[in-house]
């Protein structure tokens, strides 16, 4: 007596193991996904760099920016199923095509409504659609750990890089014992780079804008929030002419 075909969800992928993925899908999914977790880590230490401030860094510094980045790598986590693009693009989706079109899964012979196909001998019945397991998620872990080391270590050659070139640039300002400042380099502009008079130079974080708060609009009508600062500018920027 034959033994029935078994439909289990777990088994079911299982008897596509003869169908296979072009050669090197994965490893192309592997390195994209790759890529894109250097490219958004390495942003993610520059940011974070800046934003602990001071010029150059040390151990404890370094150590500081690469667990801010390591925290902010939760914002890949959805790239998860990407881990899967190979078997979903060509396992899942292919055999999803072939049931609604009343062909087998697994071989694609048209098994007119038979439970079983005449072809290949496996189950017609449509397979599970794919779902999240630990597979990639563990695919994604593996990639993102290497990801973490090489983008903390370009970002800390990046940061490093521009603050030589800082140090450069100030070297007149320097020598005539003025203070000089400017912007960090992409993707960390928001911060500045300066140096005093002293010749110390520092990293602060953000830039304060250089505000009087108690200023107020000659127009008592225009105390509303927000507005009169653009009148106070333009005063200002008049008396320095």
């Amino acid at each position: 007596m034959a033994e029935a075909p078994d439909t289990s969800v777990n088994s079911a992928w299982s008897r596509l193991d003869r169908v296979r993925t072009p050669s090197g899908a994965n490893a192309i999914a592997f390195a994209l996904l790759f890529l894109c977790s250097v490219a958004f880590l390495f942003v993610s230490y520059c940011l974070a760099r800046a934003l602990f401030g001071g010029f150059g860094s040390g151990i404890g510094a370094i150590a500081a920016c690469v667990a801010a980045t390591a925290a902010a790598s939760i914002f890949l986590w959805w790239l998860v199923p990407f881990a899967d693009f190979a078997e979903i693009f060509w396992l899942h989706l292919p055999a999803d095509r072939r049931a609604r079109e009343g062909r087998c899964p697994y071989c694609g012979y048209p098994h007119e409504s038979r439970p079983t196909c005449t072809e290949c001998g496996q189950s017609t019945a449509p397979l599970p659609a794919w779902a999240l397991s630990a597979r990639p998620v563990k695919r994604l872990a593996c990639i993102l750990v290497p990801a973490l080391v090489v983008g903390s270590i370009a970002g800390e050659a990046w940061c490093r890089l521009d603050e030589s070139r800082f140090v450069a640039e100030s070297e007149a300002a320097r020598a005539q014992r003025l203070a000089f400042t400017r912007p960090r380099a992409f993707p960390a502009s928001f911060a500045k780079l300066s140096v005093d008079r002293d010749g110390r130079f520092d990293s602060a974080p953000w830039i304060e804008p250089d505000r009087q708060r108690d200023w107020q609009p000659a127009d008592a009508s225009r105390l509303e929030r927000g507005l009169g600062w653009k009148e106070r500018a333009d005063a200002k920027s008049a008396d320095g002419r």
